[in-house]
Formats: structure tokens, sequence, C-alpha cells
């Protein structure tokens, strides 16, 4: 029994920092925290670079890049192809758009407009919310010429794990082309945009990837190390139930 009780209490504890580390774990750097890299607009210029063609999943994909590009943002949002309430890059035999990352620099972080409204993803978008509280503020400070949600590419393995690990509040730098692309006999499958005064997303191949400093990762830490606790504890619960119940049948059998 004794060790049951520590067990609870071992749950309990865990449950509490887990709840913090998940609150804790994607806010967004304060100003005084971001490099100064992150000051300075995309660097975009036309390029002459053939296409690339890339096989997967027994899919061919036909790139086109239309500009070398060169961005240092700030991700407020992340969105992975492969989660499972996405259904249109599976439906759509996407593979190689693996994750988009929303990012912010510039004048949105200088007014330090981005700490006051709340950022998400989904299949396709990212979208920026504020309360009626401070709308007419957020209307005035933030820019969407200083937001872009990429749709990424990556040209290889080693750019591929930099950009799975980026997450919410990274400070980030990537390099490549904006590009379209098609897929088998399906011309223009995916376009990026090319300037960031439309509402459209980039999709950029990405050659070069960089997390320049990285959010969070106490709470990060925390919130993996409790998550897999919380798991193995409650096996371990489980497994101490069932074996104290099979003693008091045990007992209850030798008393008859």
């Amino acid at each position: 029994m004794e060790k049951i009780n520590l067990l609870k209490s071992i749950f309990v504890i865990s449950f509490a920092v887990f709840i913090v580390a998940f609150f804790q774990k994607d806010r967004l750097p304060d100003k005084n925290d971001i490099v100064q890299e992150l000051y300075q607009e995309p660097l975009q210029v036309p390029t002459e670079a053939a296409p690339i063609t890339i096989q997967q999943k027994g899919v061919r994909y036909t790139i086109t890049p239309l500009y070398e590009y060169q961005l240092y943002g700030l991700v407020v949002s992340c969105h992975h192809s492969s989660s499972f309430d996405d259904y249109y890059h599976r439906e759509w035999g996407d593979f190689i758009n693996t994750k988009d990352v929303c990012v912010i620099w510039g004048d949105n972080i200088e007014s330090e407009i981005y700490k006051k409204l709340k950022f998400s993803s989904g299949s396709w978008t990212c979208y920026v919310n504020f309360s009626s509280q401070n709308a007419q503020e957020a209307l005035s400070k933030f820019k969407n010429t200083c937001l872009s949600n990429n749709h990424l590419l990556a040209a290889n393995k080693d750019v591929s794990r930099t950009i799975m690990r980026m997450d919410r509040g990274d400070q980030v730098a990537f390099k490549g082309y904006l590009v379209n692309y098609d897929k088998d006999n399906i011309k223009s499958f995916r376009t990026t945009s090319t300037n960031r005064q439309d509402h459209g997303c980039e999709v950029v191949y990405v050659t070069e990837a960089t997390i320049l400093k990285k959010a969070n990762a106490f709470w990060r830490f925390l919130f993996q190390l409790t998550k897999y606790m919380m798991i193995v504890v409650l096996l371990l619960l489980i497994a101490a139930y069932v074996r104290n119940v099979g003693k008091a049948g045990l007992e209850i059998k030798d008393a008859v």
C-alpha cells in the first residue's frame, strides 16, 4: 500500500509540473531576447537555377526555383503535415511539404505587438487572432508585410532535421529558393507567393536552415519528462492494483 501511495504522489506532482510546463513551453521571447538579425527584411533575388526533380513515396515532383530567398524570423506557429488532423496533404499526395513555419520579423517585433496576439496554424494558413480589448492597437501596429507562412521543402536530411526541430518561440534562419512545384503530371500543383504584400504563403525549397536561439528549452524538457513519467507511473499503478487484487483473491481462496 505504501508503494501505491508513493506512486500516486509522484503522479500528482508530475501532472502539476506537466500542466505548468504545457503553458510555458511555447512562450514567445521578450523583445530584449531577440537577436539583431530578426529586424531585417527577407532577401529575395531572381534566379535562373535549374528545376529540381524529387521522387518521394512513388510520386515524382518537379520543383521550379523562381527566386533565391533568405529569411530571419521568430517562429510564432507551426504545422506538421503528418499530424493526425491534416487530411489534405495525405489525400493530395503532397509528401515533400513536411512542415509549415509561420514567422514574424522587423516592425512586428520592434512594436512588441506580437506579445499581445495569438497565432495558430492550419493545414495551409497561419492565423493571427487578437482580442476586442487590444483590437485598435493591433490594427494600428501589426503589419501583415512582416509575417509569412512558409511551406518548407528540405533539400536534404540535415536540413529536414533542423526544420522539424523548429518550434514556437524559436529564432530561426533559412535560405534556399522560392519555388513552384508540379506533382506527376499536375502542373502548378503548389505555387508560391513572391511578395509580402499579398496573403499568400511562401513555398521555400530550403538548402540551409539554422535555429539561432532555442526558446523555453527547460520547460520543453520538463514537459517531455513529466509526460513520460506519468505514463510509466500509471502503468506501475495499474500493475500494483492488479497484483493486489490477485493477492486478495488468493487470500480469500485460502481462507475458504
